[in-house]
């Protein structure tokens, strides 16, 4: 049987009439409901007609039918983007695809309006679960609660950002740098991570007798000069934010002439890709978390289940290649 498709939204009764049966016939068959027995031929009939009419199913008729939506708000609205973030999205949202979920991603908005979208997510959408991938404030947790989300999980981040950067500077300090430059990111919206871990690099500089100096990272022209001011003042080493923020490093220590790793090192957070494009290569720490592109994918079935499980941290490791 063909059937044409019809404009506008596809309804369960558009299905019923094209296939000849019933609409609780319809909702049996697509719903795939328990205890109810459909004649094989009427099951091809009704999903044949689904598929050529372009039948989707609405979120609020899936929940009546089957007490769920199905669908999954990732979380990223408290982490700006990033390859990192890219990876460990598409990875998450793979992994819900494979087992019958649909994923839909908050992502960073800045200004603090991740929160309140987040919630109207939960609001109008009704989803089965909430994975963020960083922290959630406790009023908008309960918030998303009082939406009528029973499954809300979140991923304390900022102790870990910390540890980063104290593991970065804690292997230049081994490596007998005595003078480190930290490079912030330029991105205004950066600003509370960028403090964040370069906490965690004094931390670790006033521990192992390192004085440490904050930049931000500018225009290779600007920063070059920078960095030759720093090199002559005794700086040997750079602690990037991150790997993109060391790349940029890179580059603009190569325009000011200053010979890599000897004269200066540089390294990175992340262990991104690009880390291994770059000359030289890119020495990096490398993190482990909910984030990590290897997401363990037992985690994710707890979580969907309703468990709040408590996430293996792996330690951060250092990687390294030839930039430091």
């Amino acid at each position: 049987m063909t059937t044409s498709r019809r404009a506008g939204r596809v309804t369960a009764a558009d299905v019923a009439r094209a296939s000849g049966v019933s609409r609780a016939t319809v909702s049996y068959v697509l719903n795939d409901t328990p205890g109810q027995t459909i004649p094989e031929p009427t099951r091809r009939r009704v999903l044949q007609a689904a598929a050529d009419l372009g039948y989707v199913p609405s979120v609020h008729a899936r929940a009546l039918a089957s007490g769920s939506t199905g669908i999954v708000v990732i979380d990223t609205s408290t982490i700006p983007p990033g390859e990192f973030v890219a990876t460990a999205t598409r990875t998450l949202s793979r992994a819900l695809v494979e087992r019958g979920y649909v994923p839909v991603v908050n992502q960073y908005t800045g200004a603090g309006a991740g929160g309140e979208v987040l919630v109207t997510l939960a609001q109008r959408l009704h989803p089965t679960t909430v994975l963020a991938l960083g922290e959630l404030s406790d009023d908008i947790i309960r918030r998303i609660r009082e939406a009528g989300v029973a499954r809300v999980f979140a991923t304390p981040s900022s102790a870990g950002i910390r540890d980063i950067a104290e593991v970065q500077v804690a292997h230049l300090a081994g490596r007998g740098h005595r003078s480190v430059a930290y490079v912030a990111p330029p991105e205004p919206e950066l600003a509370g991570l960028s403090e964040l871990r370069l906490a965690g690099a004094r931390a670790a500089a006033a521990s192992h007798g390192v004085a440490l100096t904050a930049i931000p990272l500018l225009d290779q022209e600007p920063l070059a000069r920078e960095l030759r001011r720093l090199r002559d003042e005794g700086v040997t080493a750079v602690a990037a934010y991150n790997d993109e923020v060391a790349v940029g490093v890179l580059g603009a220590a190569r325009r000011a002439g200053i010979a890599l790793p000897d004269e200066l090192a540089v390294m990175g957070i992340d262990d991104l890709p690009v880390a291994r494009r770059t000359f030289p290569q890119l020495t990096t720490v490398a993190q482990g978390d909910v984030a990590d592109a290897d997401v363990d994918l037992a985690t994710i079935d707890a979580i969907l289940a309703g468990e709040q499980p408590v996430l293996p941290r792996t330690a951060p490791r250092v990687v390294v290649r030839e930039s430091a």
